[in-house]
């Protein structure tokens, strides 16, 4: 349920808290807490909640990544089409325990974070710093690097022979700084499914991968990561999904630095299943 709790008599410097989380004791105390420090704090906890604050003002945001009410990877990509300029100003905090991927959505959208200890009032130091610079707030989030698209065999003008060696797919070739990164993407007549082949090549990174520590590779519709996998010591990768409407890639090249590919409409694989 949508809560609105602000003193009786808001006014014009008040400052406006969206806080995402589901019911917990945690969310009673900070709200409560944020009353008494003159805030406006408006509670969502349901996709539909979120999408009636669209013509609200916020100064900040405070997410609840352990019980957000809703998947909490939709609440962030909502929010941001909703108030891109509340995308410096999300905050995340834990209510309990999270899943292994929190700190990777922490990471991916450059969240600052806090403690369950520095959230707690009344001693909640992070808390009473946010509200009291809340309108000077300016966070980098971590740096989102758009490769470069130097090769697609759907291409016109390109040769007969170049065309016809990829006719069963279609290969993408991107260059990022120093690294390419290939893209295979090819149709599975038996499943109905595609099936995406790739390799991170360039900037030294068989000398940096061992054998556990390859690149994380993300594979996304829309608000959704449908399929997620690691890069071998060679840079390969694969990944198998139905036909999306929305389909990009996230590679996670070192920490706080990914490149984000956006794949296009896959309406060409789907006519190719269909033929």
């Amino acid at each position: 349920m949508l809560q609105q709790q602000h003193p009786e008599d808001p006014h014009r410097g008040q400052r406006g808290v969206l806080l995402i989380a589901g019911e917990s004791p945690l969310r009673s105390l900070i709200s409560t807490y944020l009353l008494t420090m003159d805030c406006a704090c408006v509670i969502v906890s349901t996709p539909q909640q979120l999408a009636g604050v669209r013509g609200e003002t916020f100064d900040w945001v405070l997410i609840d990544m352990a019980n957000s009410g809703m998947p909490v990877e939709q609440a962030i990509v909502s929010l941001r089409e909703l108030h891109p300029g509340l995308s410096e100003r999300m905050v995340a905090f834990r209510s309990g325990v999270t899943s292994p991927e929190i700190p990777e959505l922490i990471e991916r959208y450059g969240l600052r974070q806090m403690s369950q200890e520095s959230v707690l009032p009344p001693a909640s130091p992070t808390l009473r710093d946010l509200v009291a610079v809340s309108r000077k707030i300016h966070l980098v989030p971590p740096s989102m690097e758009v490769p470069e698209l130097i090769f697609d065999s759907f291409r016109p003008g390109l040769p007969a022979g170049v065309r016809n060696a990829y006719e069963s797919g279609r290969l993408l070739v991107y260059r990022c700084k120093n690294k390419t990164i290939d893209l295979l993407i090819t149709p599975e007549t038996a499943s109905g499914r595609v099936r995406l082949a790739g390799q991170v090549a360039g900037g030294r990174m068989s000398m940096r991968m061992g054998k556990d520590n390859g690149l994380l590779v993300l594979l996304i519709d829309g608000m959704t990561t449908v399929a997620r996998a690691t890069t071998n010591k060679f840079g390969e990768f694969q990944l198998e999904s139905q036909i999306l409407e929305d389909p990009r890639l996230q590679i996670r090249l070192r920490e706080g630095r990914w490149a984000a590919i956006a794949i296009g409409k896959m309406d060409w694989a789907k006519k190719r299943l269909l033929d």
